[in-house]
């Protein structure tokens, strides 16, 4: 009897022990946050269409160094009658911007545009840009919806 209870007392001793002092590990390792600081990355996203092209416009604040790329993707919502507004569209990606290739200035903010020529007239289109890491993590920071007439 005894020595079924002193191996069992061993057995909780090394159960606690081991989780006292741990295994060395300190948490999970994390993906650097893309976001630094408080500044938005992306503001002022606007759509604006000329004949059959769509222009996106927008302000990107240069002082990001962890984005790697904005990737900018569209979604068709549909035809002239045809329209669903509630319906989930599924988005494509048209297109990426490298913050390496953009002019800078001594701004805080760096204008941006991508054009869009592959669009239909009567057709209502949603674009979304999202900003990636070096890990390919990808994450939306704004959205705008473009009717082309």
């Amino acid at each position: 009897m005894k020595r079924i209870y002193v191996k069992y007392s061993s057995l909780v001793f090394l159960a606690v022990f081991a989780n006292l002092t741990g295994c060395g590990v300190k948490g999970n390792p994390v993906i650097p946050s893309v976001v630094k600081g408080d500044a938005p990355i992306i503001r002022n996203f606007k759509a604006d269409s000329t004949d059959n092209v769509i222009i996106l416009n927008w302000d990107y604040h240069r002082k990001n160094s962890e984005i790697s790329y904005i990737a900018v993707e569209k979604s068709e919502l549909g035809g002239a009658g045809n329209e669903c507004k509630i319906c989930s569209g599924t988005f494509k990606r048209i297109g990426r911007v490298s913050p390496g290739n953009i002019r800078q200035d001594n701004e805080e903010y760096i204008k941006v545009s991508f054009t869009d020529n592959k669009v239909t007239k009567g057709r209502t289109y949603n674009y979304r840009l999202l900003v990636c890491d070096d890990y390919n993590e990808c994450r939306e920071v704004s959205a705008a919806e473009i009717k082309l007439k």
